[in-house]
């Protein structure tokens, strides 16, 4: 006999490790292999001098990325607004931030601008090039020889008055094997330097590769806005809850952050008023901490989970501390190190976030390791991407977060369709049970009301025999018809035809009217027909009011069976001049009087939508009306 084995259990600990170090290793596999890129693609310059022959053949496809030390020109724009006495320049590291690092002090302050002087030999290409800084944060110039070649933002030495974009207009550059000379004028409120590195790259290619993953960059943020309004629409229009509230709104603030951010900016920058992108570098880093607090939200809200209300608070206050705090902060926390240390401040909630997602796994929720494992594109993507607009990363990437966070937003896609897959199939199974249920119901019903009316028509038939034969043989084949027609009748618990039901009315009253000749009349007024009705709805109606109506006043009475109609309903109506009776004896079961009449209105009930009415007065008589509505 084979042992059950028990479930096995996931250790927290170990789960949470494995996600921080696959998040870890994603960014530190990004950096490794941009330095790798790098030392194939890099120009090391002598004495600002970059030699392209020591590099690898420059093709298509290549970039020359030009780092190094770069002659550098303190608060000097030596082209646009040349002095006459020109300073001696300093040598300054490309790319790297002009006021220093935590490593180092630097004789220089945050914002600013300045000039950047190198030269270029040995380039050997027949097609034209572009030389530009992808994304950078402040707003610059490019000369070749003395000629404009590249401008992005507007320029001036006031830093105040200086407007940057991430994109750039490029002219073509025709590079020969000879000596050139490019200086880059930057100028920047906060910002301070080429923290980005400059770029060589075949200008068709790069024109082509930046309208190439600007058409991805919106087409994946249109899906994530498209996701996030379904979503919303969803969770208006629906009574169930398949997901959190919360996640709409965690994907419009990852498509904003999509649309705010280096090459994304560039398209969407007249949308905010043409705000200068160094000013909207802020508002990226506030979006930051925003994205991780809700995504924090959402994961509580989604599994459940008990978050501590205190940790919760320290990580909101931090967050909102820090996003308010930089603007009070001196010029120099813009430094680009800085920047980066203060933005990785989230990854506490990126630790937390997982911790608590491994600990649901390791109890066994069946969804807490699939949105781990999406979260994870989350954290990469926005902590590459942090790292990227500051100089961290060595080689352009700057597509790498759009796709995380789409990668994300389709992972959730997929989670909540399962589960609101497996939601359906529980409302499914549902129905179905609660149709059999309605279907056993129904046959309750039926077999409450069969009995009655075999006995009451075996009962007349047994009392013509002796007074009349003959009537009794035409009560038995108005009965055995009766029989005939009714038995598949029995057995259906779907609406009929009423033209079926007004036959099986009409066999009864056939075999009540032998009975009760001289104290019954029936009248049918039938002036619809084309409608349905329950099984035996109506038959037990008109035999309660032959039996228990005028069959119990001395002189009788009329039974009227009538149909009509009107714009919204069918309608049916049982009169009789009985001896009436108290309408509240309907809802006491005596075993004897209207019964089934219950049964009959919870029938017309559930199974036509319809309403069931029933008027009596003692010595008057009684009318029962029933109302089915028409479909539409």
């Amino acid at each position: 006999m084979k042992t059950r084995q028990k479930p096995r259990k996931i250790n927290a600990n170990l789960a949470l490790l494995f996600f921080v170090f696959l998040a870890a290793g994603t960014v530190l596999a990004m950096h490794f292999f941009g330095d790798l890129s790098l030392k194939l693609d890099n120009l090391k310059p002598t004495n600002a001098v970059f030699d392209c022959t020591q590099a690898r053949p420059f093709e298509k496809h290549s970039r020359y990325y030009l780092e190094g030390e770069w002659d550098f020109f303190y608060h000097q724009l030596i082209v646009s607004e040349p002095q006459a006495e020109q300073k001696q320049p300093a040598k300054l590291s490309v790319p790297s931030s002009w006021a220093g690092n935590p490593f180092y002090d630097s004789p220089y302050e945050s914002g600013g601008c300045a000039s950047y002087r190198a030269y270029i030999k040995g380039f050997s290409y027949s097609e034209p090039v572009a030389i530009y800084i992808p994304n950078i944060a402040c707003a610059y110039r490019i000369y070749v020889d003395g000629v404009l070649v590249t401008e992005s933002g507007t320029l001036t030495a006031n830093a105040d008055e200086t407007w940057s974009t991430p994109s750039s207009v490029k002219q073509k550059v025709t590079l020969t094997p000879e000596v050139h000379e490019i200086i880059i004028e930057i100028s920047s409120g906060s910002y301070s330097g080429l923290y980005l590195a400059p770029i060589i790259a075949d200008y068709s290619y790069t024109q082509n590769y930046i309208f190439s993953f600007l058409g991805i960059r919106y087409a994946l943020i249109g899906i994530v806005i498209y996701a996030a309004i379904i979503l919303f629409i969803l969770g208006y229009v629906s009574k169930i809850r398949y997901f959190s509230k919360w996640l709409p709104v965690l994907f419009l603030c990852l498509a904003f952050r999509m649309m705010i951010s280096t090459e994304g900016y560039a398209i969407s920058q007249p949308w905010f008023f043409n705000l200068s992108y160094e000013k909207m570098t802020l508002l990226m880093f506030a979006t930051t901490f925003i994205i991780k607090l809700v995504a924090l939200i959402y994961l509580q809200d989604e599994l459940k989970l008990k978050l501590s209300k205190e940790i919760t608070a320290f990580l909101a206050a931090v967050f909102l501390l820090v996003v308010i705090g930089v603007s009070f902060l001196p010029t120099s926390v813009y430094n680009n190190y800085y920047f980066v240390v203060l933005q990785l401040i989230s990854t506490l909630s990126d630790i937390y976030i997982i911790n608590r997602l491994c600990q649901a796994l390791a109890k066994g929720d069946p969804y807490a390791g699939r949105l781990c494992f999406a979260y994870v594109f989350i954290f990469a993507g926005i902590t590459v991407d942090a790292l990227y607009t500051n100089g961290m990363m060595p080689f352009l990437c700057s597509s790498f977060m759009p796709i995380c966070l789409s990668l994300f937003a389709l992972q959730l896609t997929i989670i909540h369709a399962d589960k609101a897959a497996k939601v359906f199939q529980r409302a499914r199974v549902a129905r179905e049970l609660e149709r059999e249920v309605e279907k056993a119901n129904m046959a309750v019903m039926i077999s409450q009301i069969q009995p009655h009316f075999l006995y009451n028509a075996l009962n007349t038939i047994k009392s013509l025999i002796r007074r009349d034969p003959k009537k009794a043989e035409r009560a038995v084949i108005d009965f055995s018809y009766y029989l005939r027609g009714n038995m598949d009748s029995l057995t259906h618990t779907e609406p009929i035809p009423f033209e079926t039901e007004l036959a099986h009315i009409q066999h009864y009253c056939d075999i009540e009217l032998l009975r009760f000749s001289d104290k019954l009349h029936i009248e049918y007024d039938i002036r619809e027909k084309d409608f349905s009705v329950p099984t035996l709805g109506i038959q037990p109606i008109v035999e309660n009011a032959i039996k228990h109506g005028v069959t119990k006043k001395p002189e009788g009475g009329t039974v009227r069976i009538s149909t009509a109609s009107d714009n919204d309903s069918y309608l049916v109506t049982v009169q009789d001049d009985g001896v009436g009776f108290d309408p509240s004896a309907i809802e006491a079961d005596d075993g004897r009087t209207h019964v089934g009449l219950q049964n009959i209105r919870y029938r017309f009930e559930n199974m036509m939508h319809a309403t069931v009415s029933i008027e009596s007065a003692k010595g008057v008589g009684t009318t029962v009306t029933i109302r089915i509505p028409k479909k539409p």
